[in-house]
C-alpha cells in the first residue's frame, strides 16, 4: 500500500465548517467527533481514517477502502483494495485490471489499467505501466508518453524524469527544460533546486542555468537564502551566488528555519544563527 499518514492515530484536528472535528479510536476503530459538544459524527467503525481532502475522507473497513463526507455518509462505500485520497476531484483506486481514477461520485473516468500511479498535480497525474511512466490528463489521455524510468509529480509547471540512469527536468508539454544529464535532480526550493552532475553537487535554476557550479560532495535544498553544503566531511553555508556565508567547520548542518539552523560540531549539536553565531534553543545550550 502506498505510504499514508492516519489521521486517527494522531488525533489532529478537522477544521469543517466552523466546527473543531477530532478523530477519536474505540476499541481499535475510529471515528470522527465535534471538539466542542462531543457530538458523535462519524461512529468509531473504521480500521483506518485518513484526513479531509477535496471534501472527503478515505476510510477502511473490512480490509477496502472508499470515502465519506464531513457529514459522515459514505459517498463511496469501502470496496477498494488500494486507494489514495482525493486530489482535485480526483481519487486513484485499484482495480481487477490495475490502478485507475474515480471521481467523487464515484464514477471511473480513468479505467483501471495502470500498474502505478500518483495523484494529479497541476492537471495531470504519473502514471507507470511496464516500468515506463508518463503523464495523463484529467479524461485520461495520455499527454507526455510513457518514456521514463522515473516520473514526479508536476509543481508550478516542472516535473523530474529519469531516463538511462540520468535525470532532467520537462515541462506540461513534455519538453525538456533541463536535458537528461544530472545523476540526481532535488525538488526546487526559493527558485535553486540541488543536482549532482559527475558526482558533485550544484544549483540549478527554474530556467536549467547552472547558477552554482556543482564543486561539492552534498548540498542541502536552500533555506531563507542559505543552503548547506559538504566538502570532505565539512559543512557550512552558502548564498544564492555561491559565496560561503558561514564556513565548512561543521560535520552536519539543517536547513534555517525562522533564523536558525541546528548544525553538529564534535559530535555536539547546538543552534546557529544567519552569521554563523551559537544561539541557545530547544534545551540545546551553546558549547
Amino acid at each position: 500500500m502506498s505510504c499514508r499518514c492516519i489521521l486517527a492515530l494522531a488525533l489532529l484536528p478537522f477544521a469543517v465548517n466552523a466546527q473543531q472535528l477530532i478523530a477519536f479510536e474505540e476499541q481499535g476503530k475510529y471515528g470522527i467527533r465535534d471538539a466542542v459538544s462531543g457530538k458523535i459524527i462519524v461512529p468509531a467503525r473504521y480500521e483506518e481514517l485518513y484526513p479531509f481532502s477535496d471534501g472527503l475522507a478515505m476510510v477502511a473497513s473490512g480490509g477496502l477502502y472508499g470515502f465519506i463526507d464531513r457529514n459522515g455518509k459514505e459517498v463511496i462505500k469501502p470496496q477498494y483494495e488500494e486507494a489514495m485520497s482525493f486530489q482535485e476531484g480526483l481519487a486513484a483506486v485499484m482495480g481487477e485490471e490495475g490502478w485507475g481514477f474515480i471521481d467523487r461520485s464515484g464514477k471511473v473516468v480513468v479505467p483501471f489499467q495502470y500498474d502505478e500511479v500518483v495523484s494529479f498535480s497541476e492537471g495531470l497525474a504519473v502514471v507507470m505501466l511496464e516500468d515506463q511512466y508518463g503523464y495523463i490528463d484529467r479524461n485520461g489521455n495520455v499527454v507526455i508518453p510513457l518514456q521514463y524510468d522515473f516520473a514526479s509529480p508536476f509543481h508550478q509547471g516542472l516535473a523530474i524524469v529519469e531516463r538511462h540512469g540520468y535525470a532532467g527536468i520537462i515541462d506540461q508539454k513534455g519538453n525538456l527544460v533541463v536535458p537528461l544529464r544530472y545523476f540526481e535532480i532535488d525538488d526546487f526550493s526559493e527558485g535553486f533546486a540541488a543536482v549532482n552532475r559527475d558526482g558533485k553537487w550544484g544549483y540549478i535554476n527554474r530556467q536549467g542555468s547552472e547558477v552554482i557550479t556543482p564543486e561539492y560532495d552534498y548540498a542541502l535544498a536552500f533555506s531563507e537564502g542559505m543552503a548547506g553544503v559538504y566538502i570532505g566531511g565539512k559543512a557550512g553555508y552558502i548564498d544564492f551566488t555561491g559565496t560561503i556565508v558561514i564556513p565548512l567547520i561543521y560535520d552536519r548542518v539543517g536547513p534555517f528555519q525562522q533564523g536558525i539552523a541546528q548544525v553538529e560540531k564534535e559530535g555536539v549539536r547546538f543552534y546557529i544563527d544567519r552569521k554563523g553565531r551559537c544561539v541557545p534553543h530547544a534545551g540545546l545550550p551553546c558549547p
